[in-house]
């Protein structure tokens, strides 16, 4: 035994131990077993002490919450284990299982209760599982192979579903978060929601008879307040404008695409966004050939075309359907040809003529499929991916099974948005003041070379990664305590990591919204496919301790007008002083993007998945990058990832490396004070009541008590002023 300690003086202290019952000197050995004392004199062996695991960044000791429970007088058996949590962002949970005396019954809330009083926050098991009898294999210890799953529902404060709306709207939430159930109290953003989620949410409810915005889910986080403002959708169908009219003609271009058109970019043809599908049975070209030309019928933006006129400038049009050739059909022997042929279908697409999608099913040498679709990125976003390949799927299989194909009816064309929008610089001009009080901000990164290209040819990349156990806890767990969105987490983190980078106090980066915004009640654009990206500057100031750092730029987000809409709209199409005014505003080097959980696009029903493989070259490699350094965030097999793109003539592999690991340690960090048992609160949660940060840290309620907070009406204003004076 004691070989194993030769020449390891702190193992050896930590385990061989002072003999406090020998005079001489003598050792005692800890070997880690948990023993109970029984009455007969006997000891019993409990399990092991020194199971030690790592949950939401904490090391824990299994065996310290194996003791406590067994100190309840009820309890004959006890183990504890990190099991995975449900659904597709699960993480690990601790799983207490338990067994009583005879003669007694165990009370699983009166356990956790009890342990509570011994033990911090994050050493409570999430489940607590009672058992007749602990199995045990033929040594006479536990057996932690065939312990039962554990039920995760919220049994404490879960209260079910009341009303045909609440009944639908929560199982809408159950499965677009990927959680078993939903309470009709449960908050949207602490079960892991966010802002593409929230589009999601909205699309799916649309498609079960009931209306709602994304501006009522995030005013109202419960499925009961949320049910309050739905409506059936056969009673709003006439207030939402859908113009036949507008799906030809040319339109105005929106900001993002003019901001393409301003790029000096060589082949402008190839600039595309594409997705790589493993099919989980074969696929019949004939009727895929009919799917995606139902798709890019019923979709207008992709039969999209652009023409270059005299001046240089380009008009957006809408072109007729292009059918032939949507689909290529192809053999692959190996990876080598399988990119060969990515890179052709990525390079066949044409601005002015079109196609602007193309399908490619690829036959791969063991028996396998795969089908790219290519997209040129001016009618295509994140957003609408989602939209195209849920429609894609439903046209295949009415196409296999010789049916007419019936897709969700439209809503607002993007010809409406986009002409809608030209106003709005003169519907909202104070906003402009907003925008130029960003004009002193600090942009400049480290470069290495500072006078390197900064061109796709030059592009290298990184990504980093968060396990289940942490992006759970980013997801479902940090967001409670400041009553944030995951977005605000991972800028805080940015901000905090950007700054001790590059010696900055502030810094200026560039934001991605995915641009539906909730304007005008007549527009609803849930079904829309198009290039709605908004690009707007924010501030990032990471100052103080990490209170004040997540409060600071909680707040600050809050206070983007219509979350960025407005900037690229002034700049673009706002009148000359206006325009000029936003020229002169510094150019962030940083530009960062969260596109949510991709794990809810494609569950065990769906019938393709993404794959690792490559796509071939999205975009020509003369193409200038927009920014020095771009992140990319999103949740795909429980994991988030985020990829780091930068210019390696610019950038040192080293140098971008140190940046990412401060950011990581800063997302650690954050994570676990966001998961220790802090609550806290501020303004923007209480839009009604004008209260300072200083004045809610003021207030004697725990912020974990505070519901909301009212003005007092006129009368109660009185009242108090004659009750103190």
């Amino acid at each position: 035994l004691a070989r194993g300690y030769l020449n390891r003086g702190g193992l050896t202290a930590e385990r061989f131990i002072a003999d406090p019952f020998d005079e001489q000197g003598g050792r005692l050995y800890r070997t880690g077993d948990l023993v109970r004392w029984r009455a007969d004199g006997q000891i019993e062996y409990l399990g092991r002490l020194d199971h030690q695991v790592k949950i939401r960044g904490f090391r824990i000791e299994l065996g310290e919450i194996e003791a406590q429970l067994l100190a309840q007088p009820e309890v004959r058996e006890a183990v504890v284990i990190a099991g995975e949590g449900p659904g597709a962002t699960g993480g690990k949970r601790l799983i207490a299982y338990v067994s009583p005396h005879a003669g007694h019954t165990l009370d699983t809330a009166a356990l956790r209760e009890a342990v509570s009083k011994a033990l911090p926050d994050y050493m409570i098991p999430s489940a607590i599982v009672v058992l007749e009898n602990l199995p045990l294999n033929p040594n006479g210890k536990v057996d932690r192979k065939v312990l039962p799953e554990p039920e995760f529902a919220n049994t404490e404060s879960y209260e079910a579903s009341q009303g045909e709306v609440e009944e639908a709207l929560a199982g809408i939430w159950a499965e677009v978060l990927g959680i078993g159930q939903v309470g009709r109290n449960d908050n949207f953003f602490e079960l892991g929601g966010d802002s593409i989620l929230s589009l999601q949410i909205v699309t799916k409810s649309r498609r079960a008879g009931w209306k709602i915005t994304p501006r009522q889910l995030f005013e109202r986080q419960t499925v009961s307040a949320l049910a309050a403002v739905a409506e059936a959708t056969e009673t709003i169908k006439a207030s939402i404008r859908i113009n036949p009219a507008d799906e030809a003609g040319t339109m105005p271009l929106l900001p993002i695409q003019v901001e393409f058109f301003e790029q000096d970019i060589p082949v402008r043809h190839h600039w595309n966004q594409a997705a790589l599908l493993k099919s989980r049975q074969p696929l019949h070209p004939g009727s895929l050939a009919q799917a995606l030309e139902a798709v890019v019928h019923h979709h207008d933006a992709l039969r999209f075309r652009y023409i270059k006129q005299v001046d240089g400038s380009w008009q957006q049009i809408s072109g007729e359907l292009v059918t032939r050739n949507l689909l290529w059909a192809r053999k692959a022997a190996s990876a080598e040809q399988l990119e060969a042929l990515c890179n052709e279908a990525q390079r066949s697409l044409n601005l002015t003529e079109g196609p602007l999608l193309r399908g490619l099913l690829i036959d791969m040498a063991d028996g396998a499929q795969r089908l790219l679709l290519v997209i040129h990125h001016l009618v295509i976003d994140g957003v609408s991916w989602r939209i195209l390949l849920e429609d894609l799927e439903v046209a295949y299989s009415n196409a296999r099974n010789d049916e007419s194909i019936f897709l969700p009816p439209k809503t607002t064309s993007y010809q409406e948005w986009t002409h809608r929008l030209q106003s709005y610089p003169c519907e909202h001009p104070a906003e402009l003041a907003y925008w130029q009080s960003l004009a002193d901000m600090s942009v400049a990164l480290p470069k290495d070379n500072p006078q390197g290209p900064n061109s796709f040819h030059h592009q290298a990349s990184f990504t980093l990664t968060l396990d289940r156990m942490q992006t759970q806890a980013l997801l479902k767990q940090a967001p409670a305590a400041y009553r944030t969105q995951v977005n605000d987490l991972l800028l805080t983190a940015l901000g905090s990591a950007l700054c001790q980078w590059s010696g900055h106090e502030k810094i200026l980066v560039d934001l991605e919204g995915h641009g539906r915004e909730d304007l005008y009640a007549d527009i609803d654009l849930s079904q829309t496919v198009g290039w709605f990206t908004t690009l707007y500057p924010v501030a990032l100031d990471p100052s103080g301790d990490l209170d004040q750092r997540i409060k600071r730029i909680k707040e600050n987000l809050r206070r983007i007008p219509n979350r960025g809409l407005g900037y690229g709209l002034f700049k673009y199409h706002g009148t000359p002083e206006q325009r000029e005014a936003l020229a002169c505003l510094p150019k962030a080097e940083v530009v960062f993007n969260y596109l949510g959980q991709l794990d809810g696009s494609f569950d065990e029903k769906t019938l393709w998945v993404l794959t690792e493989e490559t796509v071939g070259d999205s975009i020509d490699e003369g193409a200038p990058l927009e920014h020095d350094i771009s992140i990319n965030g999103h949740v795909y097999e429980g994991e988030l990832r985020l990829n780091i793109r930068y210019s390696q003539a610019r950038y040192a592999r080293a140098t971008i490396e140190a940046f990412l690991e401060i950011y990581q340690r800063e997302l650690e960090l954050l994570i676990a004070h966001c998961t220790s048992g802090i609550s806290a609160a501020t303004p923007s949660d209480f839009p009604l009541a004008r209260i300072t940060q200083q004045e809610l840290d003021a207030l004697s309620l725990p912020a974990g008590q505070l519901e909301d907070l009212y003005p007092l009406s006129p009368m109660q204003s009185g009242m108090l002023f004659h009750s103190v004076f």
